[in-house]
């Protein structure tokens, strides 16, 4: 249990905000390491790592949000560009929120490995296309609310597993135009309202079934290392997008997802 619970909490940190897609992977994980009792896919166990991945939002961006909060509420340039940024996110956030509540059911239907692996592929590509053929023409203060609107609400796609929220913002942003680490940092952003909602709503069905008292030990330790370990990888991929390209990426989600299928299939046939 304790081997989970930390396993899938680091699991959850860097294939939540790297764009490789972290409903895949822990759909994935749990069926290739043999974790079949259960408590790998438990909603227990998934609050407390969307918990973690909520902390470590608001801890690696909690200066970006002051300066939007500061900017909206000031004058000027800055004031201009913030306002742009909140609306965007705001108008995002809501429309997602709106249009998945009553399709959450299709998507829970679609959580299947091999739909995970396809989608690491198809979208995997889409990345390497998007980020080679885009052209770099705006920056995070120059880019219009509805580019930025756009970016957000592609985040829809990211309820079908091995999307990636992360990836789908990135290649959105790439084939617009925007630069790397500003589609990083906006995607970031734009993902901080929706993961806090639903580690609300995770935790809201987890009180309801009375399943909070149990494990508490890996549960905490769960959250503790997503927390630590998702504030470290944000910070690495602002670094890393802000000079190199994103097709390592797109490869690791081709040979991943094609991995994946080999093993299904063996399994399948065995």
């Amino acid at each position: 249990m304790w081997l989970e619970a930390i396993v899938l909490a680091v699991v959850q940190a860097v294939t939540e905000f790297l764009p490789i897609s972290s409903s895949g992977h822990l759909l994935v994980i749990p069926a290739v390491l043999g974790w079949s009792d259960g408590y790998a896919t438990s909603l227990t166990l998934s609050v407390a790592l969307h918990v973690g991945t909520a902390l470590a939002l608001v801890a690696a961006l909690w200066r970006d949000w002051l300066w939007l909060v500061r900017g909206v509420l000031g004058r000027g340039t800055h004031a201009a560009v913030a306002r742009r940024l909140m609306a965007s996110i705001a108008l995002a956030t809501v429309a997602v929120g709106a249009a998945a509540w009553p399709l959450k059911d299709v998507f829970e239907d679609a959580r299947y490995a091999w739909v995970s692996a396809a989608m690491l592929m198809g979208f995997g590509a889409l990345l390497a296309i998007a980020d080679r053929l885009g052209a770099t023409r705006w920056a995070l203060d120059t880019a219009s609310w509805r580019a930025w609107m756009l970016v957000g609400l592609s985040q829809f796609l990211a309820l079908v597993p091995g999307v990636s929220r992360s990836g789908i913002t990135l290649t959105a942003g790439r084939a617009l135009g925007i630069e790397r680490q500003a589609t990083a940092r906006f995607s970031f952003l734009a993902s901080t309202p929706l993961v806090l909602a639903v580690g609300a709503v995770q935790l809201g069905g987890a009180v309801r079934s009375g399943a909070t008292g149990d494990q508490a030990g890996p549960l905490l330790a769960g959250t503790a290392v997503a927390a630590v370990v998702g504030v470290a990888v944000i910070r690495w991929l602002l670094a890393f997008v802000a000079s190199h390209g994103l097709w390592i990426f797109a490869a690791y989600r081709i040979a991943f997802g094609t991995a994946v299928l080999a093993f299904l299939a063996v399994r399948g046939s065995a």
